[in-house]
């Protein structure tokens, strides 16, 4: 019995939280609109719908095996990268981001 009231409150405020959550509705996107591509800036750019700004999101990921008898872990790389470009009044800015880990 002790067990059972003790759980009640638990119950009841799970249950007032999973009926409020269903009640709120998804925020309204500033776009819907798909992303078009961007040639004008390059290769794999796709213009941020709204903006002038065009996107490229790119990465890599190497992985390889270490048969030595040393013991050591296994090389592995990645690099992940995003460039944005946007055309202003003052004339294109330009923002680059590079993520190197792993061994080389």
């Amino acid at each position: 019995m002790k067990g059972s009231v003790r759980r009640m409150p638990l119950a009841v405020a799970l249950a007032l939280t999973s009926s409020a959550a269903l009640a709120l509705d998804r925020a309204a996107l500033p776009s819907e609109a798909p992303m078009e591509a961007c040639p004008e800036q390059g290769a794999g750019f796709a213009r941020i719908p709204g903006t002038s700004t065009c996107l490229r999101v790119s990465g890599r990921v190497a992985a390889g095996i270490d048969a030595g008898t040393h013991g050591s872990a296994a090389p592995v790389r990645g690099r992940f990268s995003v460039d944005t470009r946007s055309d202003t009044d003052l004339g294109p800015v330009r923002s680059f981001l590079r993520l190197d880990a792993g061994r080389h």
